[in-house]
């Protein structure tokens, strides 16, 4: 495969809770070439400590990236592609906030201007936002945002709530499958 996946975790999350380890076995088994860093911070993360992540990861292949972020791991991605300026194939965006989001202070400096997503465009071949509409962190509203400021596919479900449980690995396989 040409492609390797970079995931970017979100708040307080690891590769090892949410969807991350089901979804690695999956991957596994189909020969994907992926990363699920674990992103430092906890409680209190920095931008700059993970926007030095992905780079590394990056910076570490040859293939063309997929970008998958979940939650705060999406605000990361955008952060990283406004000051890269790098080009990736696929950016995927799940339960993405907008500067709106709630309790904004806990989520260190990732909120501390507007992205112009316009301008981020031209960066991936193709931006995917996927968002449940019973999202009880992220309005629904803010992944619809998201997805028209970058132009890109929405994907909305029901009745995944914030995307974060474990139940949820099919449902972002198949999605990853059609980028593949």
């Amino acid at each position: 495969m040409d492609k390797k996946i970079i995931f970017v975790h979100g708040y307080t999350a690891s590769s090892s809770v949410n969807w991350y380890p089901n979804i690695s076995k999956e991957l596994d088994t189909l020969g994907v070439d992926y990363s699920i860093r674990d992103f430092p911070g906890d409680r209190h993360p920095k931008q700059e400590e993970w926007l030095e992540i992905i780079e590394e990861e990056i910076g570490a292949t040859n293939k063309l990236i997929v970008l998958v972020g979940h939650s705060l791991g999406t605000r990361a991605i955008l952060l990283y592609l406004e000051k890269s300026q790098r080009k990736v194939d696929t950016v995927i965006l799940i339960a993405a906030p907008t500067e709106r989001v709630n309790s904004r202070e806990t989520l260190g400096n990732f909120f501390e201007h507007k992205i112009d997503l316009a301008k981020l465009q031209g960066l991936a071949d193709k931006f995917i936002v996927v968002h449940s509409k019973d999202d009880s962190d992220v309005p629904y509203e803010e992944g619809v945002e998201i997805a028209q400021g970058l132009n890109a596919k929405l994907i909305t479900l029901e009745g995944r709530d914030h995307m974060s449980a474990p139940d949820n690995a099919p449902y972002i396989l198949e999605i990853l499958k059609t980028v593949l």
